[in-house]
Parts: C-alpha cells; structure tokens; sequence
C-alpha cells in the first residue's frame, strides 16, 4: 500500500518542475485549464446540468446516476478528442473531420447517452436542450460534422457498453431470524445496487480488485470503540457532537449525486476551463467516481455488515462485553441508506474529487467548493486531505457509519484514483 507521502507525491511530482520554469502569469494559465489555450468551453458544464435535471426527474439511486455520468462524460470526451485531439481517448476512437463544431458534438454525444439511458425525460429535458444548443451554433459544414461524430461515439459506446450488467438483475435477502453484524435492510424498499459489484468496471479489471478486509470481529477492541463512538457523537440526542458537527453531517447527507455533479460544473467555470479542459476533467472524475462505487458496493454486499442503527439496537447480542446496547437509539441523520453499512460509499467516491483535481491542476493546493443543495452553505477545501477528513468524520457525526468503514472506503478510493490516472486520460502521442 502506497504511503500518504508517495500518494501525494505521485499526484503532484510533475507540478515541481512545471513551476520552475514558468512565469507567474504562465503558471495561472496551467491553473486554469490544465495547458489548455481555448476559450473557456459552456457546453460541457451545459450538458452535466441536462443530464443532472434528467436524472433528478427520474428519481433514481445514486448507483445509477454515477455510472450513467460516467457513460456521459466518457462519449462527450471521446467526441472532443475525435475533434480537439491532444489526449488519449478512452474507450470510442474516432477522428472528426476538419473543423468539426466541438460543441455540437458535445451536445449530439450527451443526447445520445442520455436519451439511452434516460429515455422518460428525452422529449421533456433533453431534446429541448439538444434543439437549444444546436440553435446556438451556426448551420453548415462544421455543426453537422460534430454532430455526426458526437452521435456516433454516444452509439459505439452505448454498443461496447451493453453487456456491462448496469442494473441487472439482483438481491439481497437478510437473514431470518437477524444474525449480530449482519446488515438488515433500512426502509421497506429493497436494498439498492446490489447489481454494482457484478459490473463490469470502466477502467478497474474487476469490481473486486481493490477489495478491503473487512470490518474488525465482534469481539474485538476496534469493534467496540468504533461502535461507542458513534452511538456517543451520532445519537439524535447526542450532547458531544457540536453544532459544526452537527451542520456537516447534515451537509454531506444531501442529494449526493446532484451535489457533487454541482460541485463539479463549478470547478470548471470558475477554472474557465477550454472544451479540451472541460470534457477531460468531466470524464476523469466520473470514470473514478463510478469505478469506486463499483468497488465499493463490491465489498458492500460481500461483507454485508450491519449499519448503527442495527448494531446499536441490537448491541446487547454482538458478544463485547464492551458494547452495551440501546433499544431506542437513534441516528442524528433519520434516513440511513438502505445498504450495507461497509465501507462508506461517500468515503469511497468523494475524496476522489480532491484526488483527481490535484492531478488535474498538478498542485496539492485544490480550492475546491461543494455546494449546498439546501441552504447549509457552500463548504471549500483546500486540500484533498481536508475533504477526506471531513467527509470521514461526518458519516459518524450523522450516525449512520463506523469509523473503520470510513477509512478502508477512503482506501478505496485512492487506489482507485490511482489505478484510473495512472491508465487514462495522458497525453496523445500522435
């Protein structure tokens, strides 16, 4: 396993000798747009708005909307490089002709995705906006070839990607009677991406190639200390938690999908990134994100722990002396997701989003925003390493996670950054 000094060393090592021999003003410039000159690109941000409005319509689990974001950020990439080129492209290898419209492409490569996969909210949200932007773009030669090879790498991958097994048929039966440490469903709904670990990952080999050890035994210490911690600072009745506390487990219990596709779109308008930017930044950080979940939902339902709200009810047949249990306890957080508890799906994904930003911009300093779909306050980072942290401790603030599930999905989540950065998204050598 990599240390915490190597990990970051390897993100930002290049930025070293990029600074050296650069001017102040050269070095705003790598900042804004990763060495990209164009102006700054709508159409990327433009389109992640669509798909977001199209996914919010069609009230899915978070489970899908990282994977079908990932299946959108990865055509509108692989378009713009078929027109743009300058980097690899991941999966749909194309070449536009001369002079294509990059951003018509982008708009024929989201709708096509998003039509396939989002086929209720096409003649409502998508094709309203497909006609908008197209409107935008003067007719002739080059509008209509971007659009061809738009919609032909949106075909080819929703072709390579149709046996991926995304959302194929699957489920979880608890056990009856309940087993101490084994997860029993949180709402009478059915446990959701239970499918996720049978996918087939966009850049991982497997689901299970970053697979973690599992939570601590029953009888053990850790066990008993994580346990108490959260029953303590993630009780609704908590008097240890502080209202900090309190405001950021409420912030990071928001809709997870539409905060992090918000908090995504402004790092690329505020960075005035260019189409070339826009469209690889978009596609490196979704292809991570749903790698992770892949692997996190893996570990999920192959471990299949109990939540707090289980656990902490039922403390008293754990057999830990340590642990006492709570038949009334309650989480600060009322709505526990409804899978299993280990690891984290937040510390699986988002401290991604520092990770691959240093990456993006070759510095560890990242200056990252997240917003607030509810009125909490936008919260910024500086680094990625105080992201991690907080996104960590605000899973036990909230009560609905274990410590030790919060640091082996925040594993998980730098291997899998590590793993999707060090194979895409480089340089073209042609």
């Amino acid at each position: 396993m990599r240390s915490k000094t190597s990990w970051t060393a390897w993100l930002i090592a290049p930025v070293l000798v990029t600074m050296a021999v650069m001017g102040p003003a050269d070095s705003a410039t790598a900042h804004r747009g990763h060495g990209e000159t164009g102006p700054p690109d709508a159409s990327v941000a433009n389109w992640d708005a669509v798909g977001t409005q199209a996914f919010t319509a069609a009230a899915l689990s978070p489970a899908e909307g990282h994977t079908i974001f990932a299946y959108v950020a990865i055509a509108v990439y692989d378009s713009v490089m078929a027109v743009e080129g300058g980097y690899e492209p991941f999966l749909v290898d194309e070449d536009a002709p001369d002079g294509a419209s990059a951003e018509a492409a982008v708009a024929a490569a989201a709708r096509g995705v998003l039509n396939h996969y989002l086929p209720a909210q096409s003649a409502s949200i998508v094709e309203p906006a497909y006609v908008a932007a197209l409107a935008a773009i003067p007719d002739g030669k080059a509008e209509s070839d971007g659009v061809a090879i738009g919609a032909d790498v949106a075909s080819q991958l929703i072709a390579l990607r149709a046996d991926d097994r995304f959302r194929a048929p699957a489920t979880y039966t608890p056990p009856n009677p309940p087993v101490p440490g084994v997860f029993l469903p949180t709402a009478p709904t059915p446990p959701f991406g239970v499918y996720l670990g049978d996918m087939e990952p966009f850049a991982l080999h497997s689901a299970d190639q970053f697979r973690p050890d599992g939570p601590p035994d029953l009888r053990s210490r850790r066990w008993a200390r994580d346990y108490n911690e959260v029953k303590d600072i993630g009780s609704s009745t908590s008097t240890t938690r502080t209202d900090a506390q309190t405001l950021a487990a409420r912030f990071w219990a928001e809709a997870p999908v539409q905060q992090a596709r918000g908090s995504f779109r402004n790092f690329v308008v505020e960075r005035e990134l260019d189409v070339v930017g826009a469209a690889r930044f978009m596609a490196m950080i979704s292809v991570t994100y749903a790698d992770a979940l892949m692997a996190c939902f893996d570990a999920k339902y192959d471990y299949a722990f109990w939540r707090p709200i289980t656990a902490i009810r039922a403390g008293d047949t754990d057999g830990n002396r340590r642990t006492v249990g709570d038949p009334s306890w309650s989480p600060l957080l009322p709505a526990t997701p409804n899978h299993p508890e280990y690891p984290s799906a937040h510390s699986c994904i988002t401290p991604a989003g520092g990770w691959v930003i240093a990456r993006f911009l070759h510095t560890s300093r990242i200056d990252f925003t997240v917003p607030s779909l509810t009125g909490l306050g936008d919260r910024t980072f500086e680094y990625p390493s105080e992201l991690t942290d907080e996104v960590r401790s605000a899973r036990v603030w909230g009560g609905i996670h274990f410590r030790f599930s919060l640091e082996d999905g925040a594993d998980i989540s730098k291997r899998v950054t590590l793993w999707v950065l060090r194979h895409h998204f480089h340089r073209s050598h042609h």
